[in-house]
């Protein structure tokens, strides 16, 4: 399994291996909106190690900026664009260069409809939920993400529940994250009856 992390400095990345090896990960991808500096001194961590898991980055774009975006391509492993407005959403969706989606939703109004997911089909952009974004959450929240994954699922997008978590306590296992993913789609199926 793969899960994704919301990563900075205060990461100590053999700890952070150990412990996602433990949950159940493989795979971690240190994802963040990093400065060339930032980004070849994590590089140097990774290849002067042996870790237990396998690292990956992902430069996260936090506004539609073709301009980074085409800066970053060919430095990290992925790009993600951080959304959850329709412009952000929309922008990481018809981009074939935009690997990722993260937290397509928001409180309040509904960010993500079928346009964005046609597109979304269309190019093969990964839809990415974080687990840390339902921490200190209001119901809408997840009222906005079950009436999401109804459209996901109507387009067949691949949607995944990852950890996306600051710190190690935030981090959770594979099975966690499967369970929410379910809950989430129970309560779709209730609503949908």
């Amino acid at each position: 399994m793969q899960d994704f992390i919301f990563y900075s400095n205060e990461f100590d990345l053999i700890k952070l291996a150990e412990t996602e090896k433990s949950l159940g990960n493989k795979e971690i991808v240190l994802c963040r909106n990093f400065s060339d500096k930032d980004l070849i001194e994590l590089k140097e961590k990774i290849n002067s190690n042996k870790f237990p898991v396998k690292f990956f980055t992902c430069h996260l774009l936090l506004k539609s900026d073709s301009k980074e975006l085409n800066k970053f391509k060919n430095k990290t492993d992925f790009i993600g664009v951080l959304g959850g407005n329709p412009l952000l959403n929309s922008f990481a969706v018809s981009n074939k260069r935009i690997d990722f989606l993260f937290k397509p939703c928001m409180e309040g109004r509904l960010s993500f409809d079928t346009g964005i997911a046609r597109i979304a089909k269309q190019n093969k952009t990964e839809i990415i939920i974080p687990f840390s974004q339902f921490f200190n959450s209001k119901t809408s929240l997840i009222r906005n993400y079950v009436f999401c994954l109804k459209i996901m699922k109507k387009f067949k997008l691949n949607v995944k529940v990852v950890s996306f978590g600051k710190t190690l306590n935030e981090l959770r296992s594979v099975k966690d994250l499967e369970s929410f993913k379910n809950f989430l789609e129970k309560k779709y199926k209730r609503i949908k009856e």
